[in-house]
């Protein structure tokens, strides 16, 4: 029994040797002393952007998209389209409006032109709770469209960061098809507080209304709501409410918006 104790106690103190032996090999090539020069000497990390800076990137970069949805969730798709409705008042009439582009200091914005015609100018509340000024740039004479600039310089670019314009596919109107799941979003007692899901009914239907083609849907909505979005199920706007009864809507396809709008840029 002894001899094996001393054997035993000799392995070890040849194991705890070579552990010893180890360690100052490992000291001698990496010695802690230079590692704590070395953080001395690069001292406090500092921020290299600023939140200006930042604001910027993602104005240029076009990062400020609401996202695409394809996994199926309508609920999702909802969400992720919130923050591209405003609320707009004119005189003591309140309607709704869809973000179009964010620009560095100024947001784009469609909504309808009998919403936007014909009375007093005054706000454009925010998804994220502001309330800015604005003004007309253009109302169109053909359909019922116009646009505004809302000025969005004086608030802070973390605000500035949780608007989104709308996500717009090239050809949406195009591929809709009757049948196909909508939603729609506007701003009657709130900022996107209204939200109402439906069907398309004829995606490409003449109303005598209007005098134009119109996306014709079978889905509610308010009063107040004219100027707000319609989108497809994955979250992409086809279209501005424009007026309904009952169960019933029409929408300005989002090819009409846009070809309005190239009027102005060409």
């Amino acid at each position: 029994m002894n001899k094996k104790r001393e054997r035993g106690s000799g392995i070890r103190r040849r194991f705890l040797f070579f552990q010893m032996a180890v360690w100052l090999f490992a000291a001698a090539v990496h010695p802690p002393v230079q590692v704590c020069a070395r953080e001395e000497e690069l001292g406090p990390l500092v921020q290299t952007t600023t939140p200006e800076d930042e604001w910027m990137g993602l104005v240029h970069l076009k990062l400020l998209g609401a996202p695409e949805n394809y996994n199926g969730d309508v609920s999702q798709s909802i969400r992720n389209s919130m923050p591209t409705v405003v609320q707009i008042r004119t005189g003591n009439y309140l309607g709704s409006g869809i973000i179009l582009e964010i620009r560095e200091d100024t947001l784009l914005i469609a909504s309808n032109r009998h919403q936007l015609a014909g009375q007093e100018f005054s706000s454009i509340r925010l998804y994220n709770g502001a309330e800015v000024a604005g003004r007309r740039i253009y109302l169109s004479d053909s359909v019922d469209v116009g646009f505004v600039l809302a000025d969005i310089s004086q608030l802070s670019y973390e605000r500035r960061a949780k608007l989104r314009s709308v996500a717009i596919r090239e050809g949406c109107n195009e591929q809709l098809a009757k049948e196909d799941r909508i939603f729609m979003i506007g701003s009657t007692d709130g900022v996107a507080s209204n939200i109402y899901e439906g069907i398309v009914a004829d995606p490409w239907y003449y109303f005598d209304e209007f005098g134009s083609h119109m996306i014709y849907n079978y889905c509610k909505a308010k009063p107040g709501m004219s100027g707000g979005g319609t989108y497809d199920e994955h979250g992409h706007c086809v279209g501005m409410i424009t007026g309904g009864h009952e169960e019933e809507t029409a929408s300005l396809p989002m090819q009409s918006i846009l070809a309005e709008w190239e009027k102005i840029t060409e």
